[in-house]
């Protein structure tokens, strides 16, 4: 087996455990148990279970995004020795000079939670510090980062406004989407946002105009 398939194999399997007892509970040994590898092989490929979480993650949004998306409008890390730096986990989608069309983003990140919802469902409970959650906020904090550096197009800023601009609409991007995956009543994780698909964008578009305004005045 390469590479990729010994991984896809680790991950299936941990998937299928959770399936049958809380994720927290799931431990190597089970894991190593139900794919026929050994430790040493699991460790060659992951640090801990923490990454495996992570590299998962990165795997269902890397194929997603990839189905939806042309390569020339996905958003990739510097290369590395991490395997996840072959995954696209975010999209670059002009609408104009100074604006973002990212609403097909959003109906990506939620078709992957939706795909393994019970996963990612107990998977997302944690949040200490090496957890999904938190390897989330840092992702894609820097990348509404880049976005809002578009959207600038060479205006002037203070950093101190971007940094709230990216932390505010990054939180309330992840938390929507982290707590309806909790909540089993809703079937569908994005079914409502209709002509506010685009909300996060439209809005970090709009404030930032309303500050050049005001600064000019």
């Amino acid at each position: 087996m390469n590479a990729l398939s010994t991984m896809l194999l680790i991950a299936d399997a941990f998937v299928s455990l959770c399936d049958e007892m809380p994720l927290r509970k799931v431990s190597i040994s089970d894991i190593v148990q139900r794919t026929g590898k050994n430790r040493k092989t699991f460790y060659y490929h992951f640090e801990n279970k923490d990454r495996l979480i992570i590299w998962i993650f990165r795997y269902d949004m890397g194929q997603v995004l990839k189905k939806h998306f042309s390569e020339s409008v996905l958003l990739y890390e510097k290369p590395s020795e991490d395997s996840i730096s072959h995954f696209p986990y975010y999209i670059t989608q002009k609408s104009g000079v100074r604006s973002l069309d990212h609403a097909e983003f959003f109906e990506c990140f939620a078709e992957v939670l939706e795909n393994r919802r019970h996963f990612y469902r107990e998977a997302l409970i944690d949040n200490g510090p090496y957890s999904l959650r938190n390897y989330l906020y840092n992702l894609y904090v820097n990348a509404i980062k880049r976005d809002i550096d578009i959207i600038l197009s060479n205006r002037y800023l203070p950093q101190d406004n971007i940094d709230f601009l990216a932390e505010f609409y990054t939180c309330a991007f992840l938390y929507y989407f982290i707590r309806r995956c909790d909540q089993t009543s809703v079937e569908h994780l994005s079914a409502n946002a209709g002509p506010f698909a685009n909300i996060i964008h439209n809005s970090l578009e709009m404030e930032i105009k309303e500050a050049q305004l005001r600064r000019n005045l």
